[in-house]
């Protein structure tokens, strides 16, 4: 009968699974499965059995020598004589297995090229993947994810993950075809004490690019201020075929057949309104997925001491976004690069907000190399 932790069904049916805990920290790296530690191999050559084999070899050679030892436990005289030799030298800890190979071998990767990747892993935490494609855009090693990732584990400071598991997808074949609009929030910025201003974060992203066409800070949800910001994004990027909402207010009411503002002015134009299904987020992943980089890179690293400053942030991260920060799910190339061309031309750790006060310092450690 297998064991619990061997079965592949979750007690909750509705839980997905994840087969192993990563737990790390100063000075120590494991990995335990759900339920307990895995089973280990007894009959491994470094497994305790194998260790008492060799211990009894040794002692039968010493006894009644090396060929009668041989012959009872049906091992080589050579084996035996490099026991003997090995247990003469270190002990019971010579008889441990281990590989032969060289302890010191090492890639034709340089030393300065460890130093610069574990900088970038201690200052933003991007996965080995993330961290050799911004290496060889940016121009400064090219070097594999693999390596990266033994590196890592080497060092300490590797971390496990459990992939997301892959929903429907899709993609327009074109920029402007859609645009996915949401809102976010509420937010509370404090002024001081126990002043706060109540703020939502709406912003709007092109399907085919995951390009920004805008995002803006707002004291109010109403459909005024977000069609007169709607009506700046279309002028400054055109118009889309479609534009995506959820279900909430001021997109949609909850009478059928029956616009609000918004609709209007979207039918109007001639623009149709898509709306995502209920209790289906996915449906919007586009922009769902930039509110996860956004919580992740601003709104959990900055306190904003008013909102102007709030305005200033998320403009600078729309344009660190759009033209410098390369996208895995469109292949490394930043968002600008696919909707309208804008080609990369960043160098080493230009327009990183969390590395580019090391610029000086890259240069002159390439240089030295």
């Amino acid at each position: 009968m297998p064991k619990s932790w061997e079965t592949n069904t979750p007690s909750d049916p509705r839980r997905w699974l994840r087969r192993h805990h990563y737990q790390e920290g100063p000075g120590f790296l494991f990995v335990a499965t759900q339920g307990g530690r895995p089973a280990s191999d007894p009959s491994g050559p470094r497994g305790p059995a194998q260790i008492r084999r060799r211990m009894r070899a040794v002692r039968l050679a010493r006894e009644l020598g090396v060929e009668a030892s041989s012959r009872q436990l049906g091992c080589s005289r050579r084996a035996i004589h490099y026991w003997l030799a090995a247990f003469a030298a270190d002990g019971i800890a010579g008889l441990v297995g281990g590989s032969r190979r060289p302890q010191h071998f090492r890639p034709s990767v340089p030393a300065w090229v460890d130093r610069v990747i574990i900088t970038i892993r201690l200052l933003t935490y991007w996965n080995s993947k993330r961290i050799a494609a911004e290496m060889d855009r940016r121009q400064i090693y090219q070097v594999g994810h693999d390596y990266i990732d033994g590196l890592l584990r080497a060092q300490g400071c590797s971390r496990g993950s459990v992939p997301p598991r892959p929903g429907p997808r899709y993609e327009r074949t074109s920029p402007n075809e859609l645009w996915h609009i949401d809102i976010k929030g509420p937010f509370f910025i404090n002024l001081g004490g126990h002043q706060y201003i109540k703020t939502w974060i709406v912003g709007l992203v092109d399907d085919h690019s995951r390009f920004v066409i805008g995002l803006r800070i707002l004291s109010e949800t109403k459909a005024t201020p977000i069609l007169a910001w709607l009506e700046e994004c279309f002028e400054l990027c055109g118009r889309p075929l479609e534009l995506m909402s959820d279900n909430g207010l001021p997109f949609v009411v909850w009478m059928p057949y029956v616009l609000t503002r918004f609709g209007k002015r979207l039918r109007d134009l001639h623009i149709q309104h898509l709306r995502t299904q209920i209790s289906s987020p996915w449906t919007n992943g586009k922009i769902e997925a930039f509110w996860a980089v956004l919580q992740a890179e601003v709104l959990d690293r900055q306190r904003f001491a008013g909102f102007a400053e709030a305005e200033n942030a998320l403009a600078r991260f729309v344009q660190y976004y759009n033209y410098h920060r390369l996208s895995g799910v469109l292949g490394w190339v930043t968002p600008a690069e696919r909707y309208d061309g804008t080609p990369f031309t960043d160098r080493g750790f230009e327009h990183i907000p969390a590395l580019v006060h090391l610029q000086s310092w890259l240069q002159t450690v390439m240089t030295a190399a």
